[in-house]
């Protein structure tokens, strides 16, 4: 297995796209958070909001992440779709006949990646908006917050890995992640605190270890979905 991690880690880090989205998501959190936090002070200097008024930084980094956090769902894609693109796919197979090991390499690979580019979007976005809000910012725990973020980074990465693996294309996989991560945050919060947007929202806001129990059973019922495909079906 070890062997195989390090084959889909040199692979993916081959390319020039990883380092992109990388890049991608730690600029789109920052760049979010400064704007939720400039929009903050925006309202404090127009009087709309009193002058002692103070913004948890998590509330504006919590919805830059969100943001970010699809270029690192793009990353944990590539993972996978870019061999099925090109075909690459049947020599990884041929290379290595126990399907669910590439599947567990790759989701291995993925899960790293997501989680220290998950870390880095968050220390970075965190510094940004404190930084702007200076004397307004809220008090809070930046190292357990900015570890929930990573760990919700690292877990939809291995969901997209996936995700990838049950659909086999990028446009599909992207567009499911995307919802399944932020379109269903627009369900009834009844329901969606059930669903990976709202557990993953609820979870990174430090709303207790059940909505991370809720992510991790929809990742591994995606990763056994995923295992029962591959056994099944030809590349």
């Amino acid at each position: 297995m070890k062997n195989a991690i390090t084959a889909e880690w040199g692979k993916i880090w081959s390319l020039r796209s990883p380092w992109g989205c990388v890049v991608a998501a730690v600029l789109l959190t920052v760049g979010m958070a400064a704007t939720l936090a400039n929009d903050f002070l925006y309202d404090v200097t127009q009087g709309r909001l009193p002058e002692s008024e103070t913004l948890a930084v998590l509330d504006p980094l919590t919805q830059a992440m969100q943001v970010g956090q699809l270029a690192l769902v793009a990353l944990a894609m590539l993972v996978v779709t870019s061999e099925y693109g090109t075909g690459v796919i049947r020599s990884t197979f041929l290379a290595r006949p126990r399907r669910r090991d590439v599947l567990l390499a790759k989701t291995a690979v993925a899960a790293v990646m997501g989680f220290v580019a998950g870390l880095a979007a968050a220390v970075a976005g965190w510094a940004a908006a404190a930084l702007l809000l200076g004397d307004h910012a809220g008090s809070g725990e930046p190292v357990a917050a900015c570890l929930r973020l990573a760990v919700v980074a690292m877990l939809a990465c291995m969901f997209t890995v996936a995700v990838g693996f049950l659909l086999r294309n990028a446009a599909g996989t992207l567009t499911t992640m995307f919802v399944l991560l932020v379109g269903l945050q627009l369900v009834d919060p009844r329901i969606g605190q059930y669903l990976p947007a709202g557990a993953a929202v609820a979870f990174a806001a430090g709303d207790g270890v059940r909505n991370l129990w809720v992510l991790v059973a929809w990742t591994t019922a995606a990763q056994l979905a995923a295992g029962l495909l591959l056994a099944r079906r030809d590349a």
